[in-house]
């Protein structure tokens, strides 16, 4: 036989190498990184055990011009120490007017006779501005506190959510709480990003500091903006959030009906003469933050497609050439075959094994993608359906494939092909942060399902087999599930 490769084959070998670099190429895409362009640690603010219990224990903060006073965070419940993650955007205007700015692009004026938020009457539709990535969202509740001059302090719920991503994947999460009068109206936004944990069947939020950026760029776009700004909130420390918040001055709704080149703002002291130069200085402050908001870049996903096409027809002419120059010699490689290692039932169930175990958290993750869609309204009922099949299947496949070999053999398998498959889930929805407590119980989660394989090899091959290995292995791994749900990480 020829010791180089002939031209069928290496057609064959070029179409692979094409196919390695189109699946490269998305990959990249999909990475990240946290607000300063580095790592950026990801959790969830704990509530204190020994915290505030009224609001003379909490710092208030002054919002719009009526006096009154807002406690910069969310809470879970009703009560200061349930805090969860600060404030990071005002807008000197409505819920439903920023809603309209942000979801249409367009903004909307108060009807006095249906006492109701609109679109205004003149508004003009834009025609140069890309589709918004904003829709609704649904969420927990969350709940802030407010100051006022008329009813004294009271808790309120979030007025509206919105997102910019995926339900069960990763998504910029706004909720917004109006306050304040007609005349004096004003919005406080929480934005954070965050992605859907089936270890904890809730989301897990990975950054404050680029969302708050993301919003207020989106806001700079808008024609009626007459000011952005920066105000100390001092409610920095949790995540990447600095205390600063940003601070958005809505002009009146007529003034986003002018032509963009004639309209006039009124500058304050320290604000921004046109949204050019607010721009300018809000991206030198950011430090070129990447925003998602930011037009989605073609160029990579183009020369992935013409990758793919190129290696779909190197491997079929290579194939094809193959058989038709090789025809003698497939009866010899079959046969081959039948008595290589490839035959071997053993060795079938290590690939088979590893496959399912990398393939797992993501067909998980796409179908959650896929029923998200389907039944948009119903989060509870598309993660019933799944978690099972998350929470058991590896455990079942890990118990019950395992057949000969070493048992080092074994819990390399299943520790390896498994933390492959939660890297992959990870790369496939964005996320390339995750707090270091959830490093280290995924780590005690791999080394449960390489155990419970040693256990399952044990088990089937031994001349009496006992349970009690197996029985612990498989109450380990349904601890280290109870523990994210019921005591967190």
């Amino acid at each position: 036989m020829a010791s180089r490769l002939g031209a069928a084959e290496s057609l064959v070998v070029l179409g692979v190498v094409l196919l390695l670099a189109t699946t490269a190429v998305p990959t990249a895409s999909v990475v990240d990184f946290g607000a300063n362009g580095g790592a950026s640690t990801a959790a969830t603010a704990e509530s204190a055990p020994n915290g505030p219990k009224s609001a003379d224990d909490v710092r208030l903060v002054p919002v719009g011009d009526r006096g009154d006073r807002l406690w910069p965070f969310t809470s879970r419940d009703r009560s200061f120490d349930a805090l969860t993650l600060p404030v990071n955007v005002v807008v000197e205007g409505n819920p439903a007017r920023v809603r309209s700015l942000l979801l249409y692009s367009r903004d909307a004026t108060w009807d006095e006779t249906n006492e109701s938020w609109q679109q205004a009457s003149t508004e003009q539709a834009p025609t140069d501005e890309p589709a918004s990535p904003w829709g609704s969202a649904t969420g927990a509740d969350r709940f802030t506190f407010v100051d006022t001059a008329d009813s004294g302090g009271l808790w309120i719920a979030e007025s509206m959510q919105l997102h910019d991503g995926t339900y069960f994947g990763s998504r910029t999460h706004l909720r917004l709480y109006g306050g304040g009068t007609p005349d004096d109206s004003w919005t406080a936004i929480q934005a954070h990003r965050d992605y859907w944990d089936w270890f904890r069947l809730r989301h897990t939020v990975t950054s404050l500091a680029g969302p708050q950026h993301a919003v207020e760029r989106d806001l700079m776009r808008r024609p009626t903006v007459v000011d952005v700004r920066r105000e100390r909130f001092a409610n920095g420390g949790i995540i990447d959030a600095d205390g600063w918040v940003s601070v958005v001055e809505l002009g009146p709704p007529q003034l986003s009906t002018l032509p963009r080149d004639d309209a006039r703002r009124p500058a304050s002291v320290g604000s921004a003469t046109g949204r050019d130069e607010a721009a300018e200085r809000a991206g030198s402050e950011r430090d070129d933050t990447p925003s998602v908001l930011d037009t989605p870049q073609t160029g990579p996903a183009g020369v992935g497609t013409v990758l793919s096409m190129l290696a779909v027809g190197f491997v079929a002419v290579g194939g094809l050439a193959a058989l038709a120059t090789r025809r003698d010699e497939l009866g010899a490689l079959v046969e081959r075959l039948r008595w290589s290692r490839l035959a071997d039932d053993r060795f079938q169930r290590v690939v088979a094994l590893a496959v399912a175990l990398v393939a797992l958290p993501v067909l998980v993750r796409s179908a959650a993608l896929g029923l998200e869609r389907v039944v948009p309204n119903h989060p509870k009922v598309v993660a019933g359906l799944l978690f099972p099949v998350f929470a058991l299947a590896p455990a079942v496949l890990a118990a019950r494939l395992p057949r000969g070999y070493s048992s080092e053999l074994w819990f390399g398998t299943a520790f390896v092909g498994y933390g492959t498959g939660l890297v992959a889930d990870f790369a496939m929805i964005g996320v390339a942060v995750v707090p270091v407590e959830v490093v280290l119980h995924r780590f005690a989660v791999l080394v449960a399902l390489g155990v419970l394989a040693v256990a399952g090899r044990r088990h089937f091959e031994s001349s009496e087999p006992r349970r009690a290995a197996l029985s612990a292995a498989v109450c380990l791994w349904l601890l280290l599930f109870a523990w994210p749900l019921f005591l967190g990480i």
